[in-house]
Parts: C-alpha cells; structure tokens; sequence
C-alpha cells in the first residue's frame, strides 16, 4: 500500500493517518478524533515539527491514544538547498527505515537491546516532500538536558553508552549483511562542499573572538586547512559501522532520571569510524575539564558497552581498547572541527559559555594537538599546501 509523504502540517487528513496507522499496526485503525498543534517557537534547525494526538480504534475494537511528532522539510528555501546538498533528508529517511528492517530487529533481539532511538511509525521522502513519524518521548517524560557548561560524567557517560548500541548493532549488520540496498544513501559520500558555508567563516569569527592570543594565530593558521581537518577520519580509520554524525546534547532526550537516552535527528548519519561520534559528544557537549581528568574511564565505559553488543550478536569484536585509545588521540582535530563548525549556533542560542569555549580549545593546545595537526599540514610541513 504506497503512502506518499506530506510537505507540511497541512496536508494531514482522517484518511492518511488512518492508512499510516494502519500498516503501522498491521490490522485496520479507525481513528475516532486527532489533532495537530505546533510548537510555540520553532523545535529544530533542519525540519519543522508537529506534534499529533491521535485516539483510534483497533479492527479488535481496542481503544486506543497515541501522540506523535511529524518532521518535516523546513520552509526556509536555503534550508531545504541544504539538505538536498548533503543528502540529509534521504539519510534520516533511510536511517529510520534500516532500524525497523527485519535484519535490524534480528541483531537487536539476538544481541538484547533496543534500539536508544524514538519509535518510528513511518519514515519517507521524495524530491519535494520529506515526512518522518515518531513516538513522543515527552509522554515517557523524557527531556533535553543542555548545560551551557557542558554535560556532566554520567550524562557523557549515559549518552556514550547508548551509541555504542547503534555502533555494536551496526558493525553486526555490516559483517552478517553488508551494506546493500538497506544502506544505500548511508554509504554514500557527502557533498563536503555544504560544510564550508559553516566551517570557513567560522574560523575567521574565532579568529576575531581570541584577537592579540596566541589562539588567534592557530585559528588564523588552520583556516586554510578545513579540508584535511575534515578528512582525518578517513585518514584514520578504526571500524565502520553506523554513525549518527552530530552527537550532541541537544540530539539527546534524556529519561527522568537521565539515566537513559533516546538519540534523535539522525540526518548527518552514515557509514564512519565511530570515533567520530565520540568526538562530537566531547566537543559539542562534553564539560571539557571531564576530558581532562576522566577521558580514559569514559573511553573504557564506552568500549565495554560496545563489546557486549558485539559478542551478545555472535560478532567479532575487530578492535582492542588499546586500538580505540590510540585512534581517540588521532581523532582530536575531528572533534575540532564540530565545534567550529556548531559555533555560530551554539553562541546565537547561548548554548555554550565562554568558560567552556575556551576550556575545549586550551584543552587541545596543552595537548599539542594543534601543532602537531600545524606541523604536519601546514605550509611548514611536510605536506603543507
């Protein structure tokens, strides 16, 4: 039964919901009232939202309420260029479809997991249209936990461990069933090019911020480095696997008692070192004092996680913690490179303090990561350009 995706709110009908519930539930839905409200002011960057309350009866004659959250493309033109741009509507698309496979599931129920994502009742998109429907969390009362100081250990930790469930799943899937038509658009590369609207102009704005510091002339020198910060994963790969691509605190709704999370807004995912995510979640979110005084307790934690799902779904587990911990330090730059990129963003919407900003960046200088990314890359180096 082919049910075409809606450009908006809007487009909402009795007949659709119910065709949609319908081969959700796999047995026939006749919805007796539903509404749609939107948020007061806009939820995300990259879509917009609808949240829809839907009471209905089952084929059985079970009653029943469901609310959900609709995504769709955002009406900002530019927006929309974006995304076509990077393939990221057709990535969240396939995303949320290769969780509810039947391969998927397999890997879950044989390795005792559930997936830390929202439910998803439907997920499709065309050349105009993209619509993604998921359970709203806020029912179980899960929340968004931003700190504008950075998250702490155990929301690092928590947020850590429930990737690696992705990471472990994926790497499953790869070595029973490969890539295939299942990750098609995942695989695929980026267009990098819609990257630098963010990662060029940023740099000169840090540049500018740390005027007359010794920070200033390391920005103002990795400026015309953007594109080797932005391959050091694939200079430096680990394992493949399935990558969400912009982990951070505000892709995370965290359980009441944040002991767990549900990862959202999986547009940037695709097939990557998963050390990339761990790199986002430190730069992004990550109090960077923890990365000072905790970082191989987190990596630890993180790698058991991933292990257990790896050997609980009769995988080979293809890297040693030794492994891991050497390509975290290969990976600093990386981490670099989202914030940089996130920088505009996270000061506009007061996300992110000074204190932090400037803890993330003294943390790589003390580290020398800076002038080792310099020497190797810059005009001095070796392989300067």
């Amino acid at each position: 039964m082919d049910l075409q995706p809606l450009k908006n709110d809007r487009n909402i009908t009795q007949p659709w919901l119910e065709k949609m519930l319908s081969l959700k539930m796999e047995c026939n839905i006749k919805i007796n009232f539903w509404s749609s409200t939107l948020p007061q002011e806009r939820e995300g960057f990259l879509s917009e939202i609808a949240f829809v309350k839907v009471q209905y009866t089952t084929s059985g004659g079970e009653e029943n309420v469901c609310k959900l959250v609709f995504k769709f493309l955002p009406q900002d033109p530019k927006l929309v260029q974006f995304l076509a741009n990077g393939g990221l509507a057709k990535r969240e698309v396939q995303f949320y479809q290769f969780i509810s496979s039947p391969n998927f599931c397999v890997i879950c129920a044989r390795s005792g997991i559930i997936p830390p994502v929202p439910e998803a009742f439907y997920a499709s998109c065309s050349d105009s249209a993209i619509t993604i429907i998921l359970r709203d969390l806020s029912v179980d009362h899960y929340k968004s936990v931003l700190i504008r100081d950075g998250s702490t250990l155990a929301q690092t930790k928590t947020a850590l461990r429930a990737m690696a469930l992705i990471h472990g799943a994926g790497i499953l899937y790869l070595q029973q069933h490969q890539a295939g038509e299942c990750l098609s658009s995942l695989a695929e590369e980026f267009n990098t090019d819609f990257l630098e609207q963010f990662f060029v102009p940023n740099m000169k704005t840090l540049t500018e911020m740390y005027a007359n510091t010794s920070l200033a002339e390391i920005f103002k020198a990795l400026t015309p480095l953007t594109k080797q910060i932005r391959s050091i994963s694939k200079r430096h790969p680990l394992v493949t696997t399935v990558v969400h691509g912009d982990l951070w605190a505000g892709q995370l709704l965290y359980s009441a008692d944040e002991s767990s999370v549900s990862i959202i807004d999986w547009q940037f995912c695709h097939l990557d070192n998963p050390v990339s995510d761990i790199m986002s979640m430190f730069f992004m979110s990550t109090d960077p004092h923890l990365l000072e005084e905790h970082l191989e307790d987190i990596i630890q934690d993180y790698y058991g996680a991933l292990c257990k799902v790896v050997k609980a779904g009769g995988g080979e587990v293809v890297v040693t913690l030794e492994q891991l911990v050497a390509n975290v330090e290969e990976m600093w730059m990386y981490g670099f490179m989202f914030l940089a990129v996130s920088i505009h963003d996270f000061l506009g919407s007061d996300n992110i303090s000074q204190e932090r900003l400037l803890g993330a960046f003294t943390f790589l200088e003390k580290r020398g990561v800076f002038a080792k990314f310099l020497a190797e890359f810059g005009n001095d180096g070796p392989n300067g350009t």
